[in-house]
């Protein structure tokens, strides 16, 4: 991506879109955390049914099974997100990226936030966020991108723009 030409992205606004930014924003320890609980779940489950508490037992691991299956579909946290964001979920969100920093757009608002306010860019195959010390700032879901190699250039111009602003 040239400096001087700005990118240009589209994407209507979902819920899941949402919900794979703040899963990728999430940090390493929390899913350790969840994940040693979820362990010390299914233990407790497996020890209540060799004790004869079958209904309690089963109970806890179906507890399990929807903390460990909802890491990957995040239910509650789309219908949070779906709650809080009602107005802008379903319209087109426009992001230009510049040299001066991005500038989103939607129906009931429009925010900048310049390369100096942003201090990580992480991506993954779902998405692109845009942070300032772990709070999410701005996303761009893959599908705004004609490309991943039209998403690896964004996120390499973000990231070049980040070093540049912060040295």
């Amino acid at each position: 991506m040239v400096s001087a030409d700005p990118q240009v992205l589209r994407f209507r606004t979902t819920a899941k879109a949402s919900a794979d930014a703040r899963a990728l924003a999430g940090s390493g320890l929390a899913r350790g955390v969840d994940l040693v609980m979820d362990g010390i779940g299914l233990v407790a489950a497996v020890l209540l049914l060799v004790g004869g508490y079958v209904i309690l037992g089963l109970a806890l691991a179906v507890g399990v099974a929807i903390s460990v299956a909802s890491r990957r579909v995040h239910p509650l946290q789309r219908a949070v997100i779906a709650l809080r964001l009602r107005s802008i979920l379903g319209r087109t969100t426009e992001v230009t990226v510049d040299d001066d920093g991005l500038h989103f757009t939607n129906p009931p608002s429009s925010s900048f936030v310049p390369w100096s306010s942003v201090t990580a860019v992480r991506s993954n195959a779902q998405t692109v966020i845009f942070l300032h010390d772990g709070v999410i700032l701005g996303y761009i879901p893959s599908v705004a991108f004609a490309s991943p190699g039209v998403q690896a250039t964004v996120e390499s111009f973000a990231l070049s723009r980040l070093a540049a602003s912060h040295t």
